[in-house]
């Protein structure tokens, strides 16, 4: 019997016609690139495409929130002092007073306490209830120009409308007050500031 014959025995009509099945599924699967290599991830590019869309997407959505807010402080005499503020380390400091601010409250108030180390206005009586204090989970130091928030020396929940300046480094107040901002511009007024001297206005600057 001729070879030719003897191999066509070896693969009768439904094998051959199985295993043409199977070649074009490879076919179908892996397509052969413009250099006759298989390319099995072909779609890769449209994958590459969409996660660098969405990357994008998230990378401009999260512009907006970069902003900060500071206070202006305007003296009687007109000298400016701008505190940025630390939101994100003292958040409830910061939103009592975003919020006395807002309403007005230090307008017009003295700096009833300057000291050789710092300047502390707000109101002595108790007007509003106490915030809990923050200074515990701080990674901030009472630098100068650091602001933090006064409270009754036994009580570390006691902070209500007074803040102090602080006109010098105090290492010993670290851990022991809640920060909630920093002076990035004024500091020659604030060395200035004498008891009694008024502010005119606090505003919020945006």
């Amino acid at each position: 019997m001729p070879l030719s014959e003897r191999r066509t025995e070896l693969f009768p009509a439904p094998i051959r016609a199985c295993l043409l099945l199977v070649v074009l599924a490879c076919v179908a699967l892996f397509p052969i690139d413009s250099h006759g290599t298989p390319s099995p991830f072909h779609n890769d590019s449209t994958v590459a495409d969409t996660l660098t869309a969405d990357t994008t997407d998230v990378h401009e959505e999260s512009d907006p929130g970069t902003s900060e807010q500071s206070l202006l402080i305007t003296m009687h005499d007109g000298g400016r002092i701008v505190i940025t503020l630390l939101p994100d380390q003292a958040p409830l400091a910061v939103e009592r007073i975003l919020k006395l601010v807002a309403e007005g409250f230090y307008d017009g108030l003295p700096f009833h306490r300057v000291e050789s180390y710092l300047v502390q206005i707000g109101k002595k009586e108790n007007v509003l209830p106490p915030i809990e204090g923050e200074m515990f989970g701080q990674n901030l130091r009472h630098e100068k120009g650091m602001v933090g928030m006064a409270r009754l020396p036994s009580e570390y929940d006691s902070a209500t409308t007074q803040f102090y300046i602080c006109k010098k480094d105090l290492p010993k107040l670290n851990g022991e007050y809640t920060l909630f901002g920093r002076v990035v511009e004024g500091m020659e007024i604030i060395e200035k500031i004498k008891k009694g001297d008024k502010a005119e206005s606090i505003t919020i600057l945006e």
